[in-house]
């Protein structure tokens, strides 16, 4: 088993999908909201679809932004402006009658949901593949001259530069195109806003958080979210689930498991 607490997350979460599915979704269901954040180069439609419909169908209510790292956006914002349009997704949740909010992120969306419980309160995290590690030795080494030629134009007093650089992605996938050289620094910088370690042990006291990952999921990312997930505070309401499936099929292959495990937080 690749992470540290496996059993004992895997046990509780079977007794909570137990216990959902016996008593149903009682009438708070409708006063949780969640925040659901698509991946690298995703869209809300796409990846994160089926977990939404199911959190829908249970009752929760769930808003799906379009972040800055979309597909059709490719980092068109920086990280706090990212920030922002999670507390325009809070906001859009809590004008609904939403009480209680939960945000979940997939691969890069666990690393921006992530940074963001370090710097709100919210009612519960779930991170749903870990992604975006720029700290990793893998991602410093491809991103060095990058990073070098960003810091240099924002040395120089031009930030807001744009220029060409390279984004990577899981399965050695690449894409190269304009940003911003504070863009690409935020996302990029191995020390960072998005440094993923820092991010997780800065998540504020008393938010339980599950965290799923999928059985296939690669090996360098299955180390980098082993070191991530023992730097989350202690004591902490941690529970740790695996799922059949690679990085991709995470959030489908999850949603029994976070529809159990919102319905039991819910009802506290």
């Amino acid at each position: 088993m690749p992470y540290s607490r496996p059993s004992l997350g895997r046990s509780l979460t079977l007794l909570l999908l137990g216990f959902a599915l016996l008593f149903g979704s009682p009438s708070w269901a409708g006063s949780t909201g969640v925040v659901l954040i698509h991946g690298k180069w995703g869209l809300p439609g796409k990846q994160i679809d089926s977990l939404a419909s199911a959190l829908r169908d249970a009752d929760f209510k769930v808003v799906t932004p379009e972040m800055p790292w979309s597909g059709r956006r490719l980092y068109d914002e920086g990280i706090d402006e990212a920030m922002l349009e999670i507390d325009a997704a809070i906001a859009k949740l809590r004008k609904e009658g939403a009480d209680r909010i939960f945000v979940a992120g997939h691969s890069l969306g666990s690393a921006a949901a992530i940074r963001y419980a370090g710097r709100t309160k919210i009612d519960g995290l779930i991170v749903l593949a870990p992604g975006h590690f720029p700290e990793g030795d893998k991602s410093r080494e491809a991103t060095a001259a990058d990073v070098a030629r960003a810091k240099a134009m924002t040395a120089a007093g031009k930030p807001a530069a744009s220029d060409e650089f390279t984004d990577h992605n899981t399965g050695n996938r690449s894409k190269t195109f304009k940003m911003r050289a504070r863009v690409f620094l935020d996302y990029q910088d191995p020390d960072g806003p998005m440094n993923f370690q820092n991010n997780v042990a800065s998540i504020k006291p008393g938010v339980p958080v599950l965290w799923v990952v999928g059985k296939s999921e690669s090996t360098g990312l299955q180390h980098l979210g082993k070191l991530a997930y023992d730097k989350l505070p202690r004591p902490l309401d941690a529970t740790f689930a695996e799922v059949d499936g690679d990085h991709g099929a995470t959030p489908s292959k999850a949603a029994d498991i976070v529809v159990a495990w919102l319905k039991a937080r819910s009802d506290r």
